[in-house]
């Protein structure tokens, strides 16, 4: 067993080295990860506006106006086609197969083969962008630098058809030719152009008044107020109106970029699109969490599932956080907000009151401290309690459910002291000579009423003790006279056994004690009569508590 044992650690230890191995053969291709990773589309678009990928520092910087464009050159293109040249060189060495610990083969062909396959469309995307940018871009004043970008093609294989090279040798000349006319055009169009020009300032500033105007009926009539009804209809009128507005402004930039005017950017109505898109953010979620509420509304008490409602509203909670930062400064998120706080505590005061403690009188008591009333039983519903509105009584209803617990145990306290001494009863055994019934001693009894009167003693003393002082006081008073009328009846009847012997059962002692044995016929018919009626009741409490049996014993002790 013991050989057995060193061949399974010597295993698993090569196994372990092994994996350590693949692990760590997996981790040299980390750095390779960003080819396959990256958003290539977007890589590409941010290196076209600004020569490189942004990094979070820059954005953020740049946060309030946006990073200032700055397009790649001609040499930049260069170092990022170069860069993909050299990484293919260096994967094309990576070995197909290797094998780790003389019997682990690794086979890497596939995944170099997918790998060489992604770098080569890495560099085609900036070949093929330089490439269209010849194609495309003839007719530009830049024939020196697209001969520049051909001959940088030229020197990675990638040749243009033979008409692009004959229009990069002719077209300059024809360019300029038409620079020329252009400008002869442009002296002639001038007047209209500078009437044209002097109309579309006036309906510049004609539109940037607008717009504020609109600023203020939008803040007084778009649904920012949280009672606010028919939100959606609003919305979607401010949405036309906006629309229509956006439509014109877009009339103006195409007209101001035709005749070079310098226009307002129209930053009010632009701000107006972004509020209108967040209200209606906004009130998607009070309509969604409105939905759930009044949902939760109709379920019966008994069916309350506290613990559910609590974490679809934390859910609810969070959401509501991560809703733009703009948006807490409306009343409608303000309102939101609250309804779900508000549910939240109300819930937690909903899980105090299913506590089993609970009791109509709290509920009274509850009702009484709210000023709300209402009929508790099973088709109690959620909506019935929220009317108690309990998220404002959340140290009431605390206070409530405090006392409700230790008021539990008193009464269970007291209902097994019910129970107790409801089935106990007295044992008798007859008199030797006369058979009267005397009572028998029970040890048991006696331990049963000691530890019954310690507990009441202990209930007495409780804070919590308001509601149930009067039947605790009830049961004291009961276990005390019991205790002393059973310790009473005892010495009676052992005093009574004890001289009927001699009084009774003893004609000498009679006849030489007349008065004595004439006293004793008194109390022996007395305690005769108390012996034969308490056997008439067997229950210990109420044969003990009867009117007058402690005074009817102490008489007979006291002759």
């Amino acid at each position: 067993m013991a050989d057995l044992a060193d061949m399974r650690h010597e295993l698993m230890g090569r196994v372990q080295a092994v994996m350590t191995a693949c692990c760590d053969y997996r981790s040299a291709f980390d750095h390779y990860s960003y080819l396959y990773g990256e958003d290539r589309k977007e890589f590409f678009r941010q290196f076209l506006l600004y020569g490189h990928i942004l990094t979070a520092a820059e954005i953020e910087a740049h946060a309030e106006n946006g990073v200032p464009e700055s397009p790649p050159t001609l040499q930049q293109f260069r170092e990022q086609i170069d860069s993909y040249e050299k990484i293919y060189e260096e994967v094309n060495r990576i070995k197909p197969i290797s094998i780790f610990q003389s019997w682990m083969k690794v086979v890497a062909r596939p995944f170099k083969a997918s790998l060489l396959n992604v770098i080569k469309w890495w560099s085609l995307v900036f070949k093929q962008h330089l490439m269209d940018h010849v194609m495309h871009s003839v007719t530009d004043a830049m024939f020196e630098p697209l001969k520049q970008t051909v001959e940088l093609l030229k020197t990675y294989e990638q040749e243009l058809p033979e008409e692009v090279y004959k229009q990069l040798e002719e077209l300059p000349e024809k360019w300029n030719n038409i620079k020329k006319l252009a400008i002869a055009v442009k002296q002639h169009v001038a007047p209209l152009q500078a009437n044209e020009m002097t109309v579309l300032r006036k309906s510049c500033a004609a539109f940037d008044v607008e717009q504020h105007r609109f600023r203020e009926r939008f803040r007084k009539e778009a649904p920012f107020r949280f009672d606010t009804k028919k939100p959606y209809q609003l919305l979607d009128t401010k949405h036309i109106e906006i629309k229509q507005m956006e439509s014109a402004m877009t009339s103006i930039y195409e007209s101001a970029g035709l005749f070079e005017v310098m226009v307002p950017d129209y930053k009010q109505l632009k701000q107006r699109r972004k509020e209108l898109c967040l209200l209606k953010e906004l009130w998607d979620m009070i309509s969604l969490v409105g939905a759930c509420l009044d949902d939760w509304q109709t379920t019966k008490w008994v069916d309350i599932n506290v613990e559910n409602m609590d974490l679809e509203c934390k859910k609810f909670a969070r959401e509501i956080r991560n809703l733009d930062k703009e948006v807490r400064a409306w009343d409608a998120f303000s309102g939101l907000d609250s309804k779900v706080k508000n549910m939240l505590t109300a819930l937690k005061a909903v899980a105090e009151l299913q506590n089993p403690s609970i009791r109509e009188r709290h509920w009274n008591q509850l009702m009484q401290v709210t000023g709300v009333r209402f009929v508790m039983d099973s088709d109690t519903t959620l909506a019935d309690l929220l009317k108690l509105n309990l998220h404002n009584f959340e140290d009431e209803v605390r206070g409530i459910v405090d006392k409700a617990v230790p008021e539990m145990s008193m009464e269970k306290v007291l209902k097994e002291l019910k129970m107790t001494w409801s089935t106990m009863e007295f044992q008798y055994e007859p008199h030797p000579r006369t058979n009267i019934p005397l009572l028998k001693s029970d040890e048991e009894l006696i331990e049963i009423l000691e530890d019954n009167q310690v507990q009441l003693q202990n209930l007495i003393t409780s804070k919590y003790i308001a509601f149930f002082l009067e039947e605790v006081s009830i049961w004291q008073r009961k276990l005390s006279t019991m205790d002393s009328v059973i310790s009473l009846w005892f010495e009676v009847q052992h005093t009574w056994s004890r001289l009927e012997s001699i009084f009774i059962g003893s004609e000498d002692i009679r006849a030489q004690l007349p008065e004595d044995s004439k006293r004793f016929e008194g109390i022996d018919v007395d305690f005769k009569e108390l012996a034969y009626e308490a056997q008439k009741t067997p229950n210990v409490v109420e044969a003990t508590n009867k009117p007058g049996l402690s005074q009817q014993l102490e008489d007979i002790q006291s002759r």
